[in-house]
């Protein structure tokens, strides 16, 4: 069994805990940064949703994919520039059994350029229960569809996409958001952080049978952010993200 390093960070009064980079090749670093620091970035805009001025707690990833563009999207176009496109479409073909498909339409959740790179993301959101033994169904299912399908059905039409960036980098972005079944207390999120690592290996190992994550890690959610957000019988108490980088596929405009 393959065995997890991590690191733990402080940055911008934040905690987090980010896996250790397993490779050298420039590829692998730069999109190693992109999701670090949009994991970073994003923890950054959240707190902004508690709020003593308007006397609000509510947070976009406690939803789902289309309210956590609250916080990713503004993160992601800084990060790179503005060069970001939503929706992006593209052509899916795929002969594997279950996602057949040939010269079909479609879209890709995030199209950007960062450090000289063209990125071709596709988003899930999930939860996931600290205390289980067991990674849910539907995360499975989700990172099975983005990996197994959307991702590999769009290689070919990257290949003719003619920016002048030295590849594509495909990018599977799933971000999964830690949940209890009981609300908020300082007993529960010393408990949570006690699991962290725990936790991460068991979605590792659990994700790896469909497609191994290149990077996965965590934000814990500070003890203002969390005490104050008390949705009936739950609390939220860190945010998950976990990613896969493919192959760089050398397109039209890389070859000029």
């Amino acid at each position: 069994m393959k065995i997890l390093k991590f690191r733990h960070a402080t940055i911008n009064a934040q905690e987090f805990l980010f896996s250790v980079k397993e490779n050298n090749e420039e590829q692998y670093l730069v999109a190693y940064s992109l999701v670090r620091n949009l994991l970073i970035g994003m923890a950054k805009r959240a707190r902004v949703f508690c709020s003593n001025k308007y006397d609000f707690a509510d947070y976009p990833f406690t939803y789902r994919e289309r309210q956590l563009d609250s916080i990713l999207l503004p993160e992601l176009t800084k990060l790179c520039n503005g060069y970001v496109f939503t929706e992006y479409p593209v052509i899916r073909n795929c002969r594997k059994k279950e996602f057949e498909t040939d010269n079909s339409k479609g879209r890709i959740d995030y199209w950007c350029i960062y450090k000289g790179y063209s990125f071709a993301i596709e988003l899930k959101h999930s939860y996931d229960n600290y205390n289980t033994d067991n990674t849910k169904e539907e995360t499975r299912r989700r990172w099975k569809t983005m990996n197994a399908y959307q991702l590999h059905s769009i290689k070919k039409g990257l290949r003719s996409f003619d920016e002048k960036t030295k590849g594509i980098i495909p990018l599977a972005l799933h971000i999964i958001t830690s949940e209890s079944s009981k609300g908020p207390s300082d007993e529960q999120l010393n408990e949570y952080k006690s699991k962290e690592r725990e936790m991460l290996a068991r979605l590792h190992n659990d994700l790896k049978t469909i497609a191994e994550p290149d990077f996965i890690s965590l934000w814990e959610l500070d003890r203002c952010m969390y005490i104050n957000y008390q949705p009936e019988g739950y609390s939220y108490p860190g945010l998950i993200l976990i990613s896969k980088f493919y192959d760089l596929i050398l397109h039209d405009g890389s070859k000029i």
